[in-house]
This record gives structure tokens, sequence and C-alpha cells, in this order.
């Protein structure tokens, strides 16, 4: 019924395509808005907004592999969204296996490696980039996400999303600057209004000692909606915390470092 009552509001706004913005596309609002129609529909009409600016809904990219646009490999620049050199955007703040998006299997969901050791978060660096070069960043690689994990759903009939797996392997807090955090937690909070209900869980292993302690001592008082979707794991010593992975990535493609039998590493896969 509610989203039957969105759709019928919808139908007035001159963007609004019924043919691309079906009821797929509005289920993510309304989950995300705890089925409340007047929140799911304010999201819904910015995201149209939103995805008519930057042609979104003109353009199929899941034949990228996201990160390999800092190497050149889709020209020079490669202009997207809010930036006319994207490359230089990525490569300055992501370089090498910083940030990894892929689609290890056409019939489950995205799979990103994240390593926040490599990831360029100093004063130093933050000000070598816009607000719109690192906002482009975040907006390719949810929109990546988003049209793979909306192709999954349609092609296998299970309402789909990502995991991620953060590595803080050679991580130092000393490396972040709070300027860059701020402005990464603003474009976070925009991408998330932007993109619903893309995240089913977030992994981080390699964790030092200190992130284990915070996370015994807090997360009995997280909420439970917290707890079901963060979790710190070993899956390389411990069978039971792979076990977790294996419902998002199969042995044959979880890396050896993480306990499966895939050595290649993710940020040299090939694309599907």
């Amino acid at each position: 019924a509610n989203i039957q009552q969105l759709k019928l509001l919808l139908q007035k706004d001159p963007l609004y395509e019924p043919e691309k913005h079906d009821e797929l596309f509005l289920l993510r609002f309304l989950l995300s808005h705890k089925q409340k129609v007047k929140r799911a529909l304010k999201a819904a009409k910015d995201t149209l907004v939103f995805r008519k600016e930057y042609h979104l809904d003109e353009r199929d990219i899941r034949h990228l592999i996201p990160h390999k646009i800092q190497s050149g490999e889709y020209g020079e620049k490669f202009p997207f969204a809010k930036t006319d050199n994207l490359q230089h955007a990525w490569k300055t703040r992501s370089p090498e296996d910083a940030i990894v998006f892929t689609i290890p299997d056409p019939h489950r969901g995205v799979v990103a490696f994240l390593n926040i050791g490599n990831l360029k978060n100093d004063s130093k660096t933050c000000k070598q980039l816009s607000v719109d070069d690192v906002a482009s960043v975040f907006m390719l690689t949810s929109e990546w996400a988003h049209q793979w994990l909306d192709y999954v759903t349609r092609t296998t009939g299970r309402f789909t999303k990502s995991v991620r797996l953060i590595d803080f392997s050679n991580f130092s807090i000393f490396q972040n600057s709070r300027e860059a955090t701020k402005r990464d937690g603003k474009i976070m909070d925009m991408m998330e209004d932007i993109y619903p209900q893309l995240l089913q869980a977030l992994f981080v292993y390699n964790a030092p000692s200190w992130i284990h302690s915070a996370w015994a001592i807090f997360r009995p008082i997280m909420p439970k909606r917290i707890i079901e979707k963060i979790d710190i794991i070993d899956p390389k010593k411990n069978q039971k915390e792979k076990q977790k992975l294996l419902a998002f990535l199969s042995e044959e493609n979880m890396p050896e470092s993480m306990g499966g039998t895939n050595t290649i590493r993710p940020c040299d896969w090939a694309a599907q």
C-alpha cells in the first residue's frame, strides 16, 4: 500500500519516469525511512533532481573497474559528476588498492575492499582536492554499486545489498586530519540519502588491539541496527567468523589473506 501511495504522489513530479523509477527503485527509499511515505517522498524527489543533474539515468557504468580509473585505463582525466578530472582525484586520495569495488560473482552482491592504511586522509592531501573532487569519487563508487545491485536484484529476484571489508593494516590514527574526516562524513551522509539501502554489512579485519578494546566497550550499548551491520573479524584464524564472509563471498573468490583460496589481489581482478 505504501509503495502505491508513493508512486501516486510522484506522478506529479516532471522528473519521475515510471519505467526507470519503478517499485524496486522506490522500495529502497521506503525501507530506509521505515515505511514513512512523506519522508520517502522527499528523499526520492531529491534523488530524481540529483540523477537528472548528473545524467545518471543515461549512463550504464557497470563495465568499469572503478579503481582502474586512476591508471588512465578509461582515458585521461575521466570527467564525472562534479569533477573534470576524476583520475587525478582518485589517484591522489585513494592510490593503489585503497578503494577497490568488485563484483566477483554477478549472481551475488558488490564487495568493496578498503585498505585504510593506504587511504590519503592527511591535511596536505586534503588541501590538494576540492570538495567536488572528493565527492565525485564517492558518487562514482555509489552509482556503480547501485547499478550492479539493481541488476543482481532483478536477475535473481533477491533483494541484494553490498558488503565492505575494511583492512586496518598499517593504519595510524595520526594520518587522519579532522578536516578530511568531517568532509567525508558530510559527503557520506549525502550519498546515503541518494543511494539508500546499499550496505548490508561492514567487516573490519587486521584491526589493532585498541580497536578491539574500544569495540568491546561500546558494542553492548550500541543500537541493534549498528551491531547487525558492523563486526570485527579474523577470518583466517576463526572459522566461525569466516562463515560470516561466506554469506557474501565464495571460498574461491575470497582472498587468501582472509582465509580463502584466491591468490589474486582484489585490485587485480578482471571485470565480469
